[in-house]
């Protein structure tokens, strides 16, 4: 939990404001954020090559496995259980003309398509807090070869984040509360066989680079946010609650991370051997 301590309003409008240049000019100083690209250097780490096979868990439109080939020239067994992301992914692999080494797969995480201990590796972004955790980290400890590694990244809660906010938002985006707690993950990957080989905390940094450099502005995702709060009423009625649950809190997730609401998290797993 976080300290909050008690001001006077003389402290308050007197002390603080008329003298908060200091600490203002900490809040315009760059903390040099990294970007998205910190994934692939932490999947390098690996070191796989053309001889390897490696999963991409949750693939989307497959733009992460056709990346992870031209990296690192390995052959790549693309994994998604939404129909309408497995033909996006086929598109994209047919356009990429690298239909010979990505195999696309219409399945989830607790029965990944493949042979025991057939995986170098295995790529993981934006899967875990919507899923059977145990069952889906044990499917990756049995596809992976001893000294097989994954790279998890995840989105978790923090005690920022109150509860009748966190109820809201679990039940707007399918999320599995217990998936939210960094403590229950690090549990769960130790329990099926994992090593947790290292935790690197991403928190507001990629949101923080995106502001910086220009890619994207929090500016305009709040001014969507208020107007698609002040519209509740109207958009419910034309859309439906779940579609205005699930767009409201889909634009909320940026700002939960630059509050510190919620804490993406990359961890790094091992199979012993």
């Amino acid at each position: 939990m976080y300290d909050v301590a008690s001001a006077s309003i003389d402290e308050v409008y007197g002390d603080f404001w008329a003298d908060d240049a200091a600490i203002m000019a900490a809040a315009a100083t760059s903390l040099n954020p990294r970007g998205p690209d910190v994934l692939y250097g932490h999947f390098a780490r690996f070191g796989v090559g053309p001889g390897d096979v490696v999963a991409d868990i949750g693939s989307r439109d497959a733009s992460y496995a056709v990346e992870l080939h031209r990296r690192f020239g390995c052959r790549v067994v693309a994994v998604d259980p939404v129909p309408l992301h497995a033909d996006l992914a086929r598109t994209t692999v047919a356009v990429a003309g690298l239909d010979d080494v990505i195999e696309i797969h219409q399945a989830g995480i607790e029965a990944l398509p493949v042979g025991d201990g057939s995986l170098a590796a295995i790529w993981c972004r934006d899967v875990l807090n919507h899923v059977d955790l145990a069952a889906g980290l044990a499917e990756c400890a049995r596809a992976l070869r001893p000294g097989g590694e994954m790279m998890a990244y995840q989105t978790f809660a923090t005690d920022l984040l109150e509860p009748r906010e966190a109820a809201r938002l679990y039940r707007a985006l399918a999320l599995t509360p217990d998936n939210m707690d960094p403590a229950f993950f690090e549990a769960t990957a130790s329990a099926v066989g994992f090593e947790i080989t290292s935790s690197d905390v991403m928190d507001s940094e990629w949101r923080e680079r995106w502001a910086e450099d220009g890619a994207r502005d929090p500016g305009k995702g709040l001014i969507e946010l208020a107007r698609l709060r002040r519209r509740e009423a109207d958009l419910v009625a034309r859309f439906g609650r779940a579609r205005f649950e699930a767009t409201y809190y889909w634009a909320l997730w940026g700002t939960y991370q630059f509050l510190g609401k919620l804490r993406p998290t990359v961890h790094l797993l091992r199979i012993p051997g």
